[in-house]
């Protein structure tokens, strides 16, 4: 399978495209949550309201990640599965998908968890701050990929 991938010559580069344009999709949802968490952002509509707009963008966009990633990683196995790089990067990604859902099951259960203490503020933009970091840090780690 891997020398069917490579011999096409169309598509690397139509997986990859697929691939950076979903990472744009998720970090761009993943931002918009994180900064109103951290409060850079106007509060016009409630953290509860736009997580319900933004969590499936998040969803989706990491489903269609994991397809184009496995078919990257079936491309060049050696490249991505040996590389430490690589293992960074998908760790990032399951920490920031694990903060996500539980971010989203906090909001579903209490619309104003995060907003109902000073406590719960703080942590709310440590969370965004967490979530903005590992957003940056994965690209940075998919990029040393082809590096290390």
């Amino acid at each position: 399978m891997s020398v069917a991938f490579q011999s096409a010559n169309w598509f690397v580069p139509l997986v990859q495209t697929v691939h950076i344009i979903a990472i744009g999709i998720l970090l761009t949802a993943v931002y918009v949550l994180s900064f109103r968490l951290v409060g850079l952002t106007q509060r016009g509509q409630t953290l509860a309201a736009l997580a319900v707009r933004s969590t499936p963008w998040v969803w989706a966009a990491l489903c269609v990640l994991l397809l184009t990633g496995v078919l990257l990683t079936i491309t060049e196995p050696a490249r991505e599965l040996l590389n430490w790089a690589f293992r960074v990067k998908m760790l990032l990604v399951a920490a920031l998908a694990i903060i996500l859902m539980l971010l989203q099951l906090s909001l579903r259960r209490d619309p104003q968890y995060w907003s109902s203490s000073p406590a719960r503020r703080r942590s709310a933009r440590a969370l965004g701050i967490l979530c903005i970091v590992a957003g940056a840090s994965i690209v940075t780690a998919g990029r040393w990929i082809a590096y290390v």
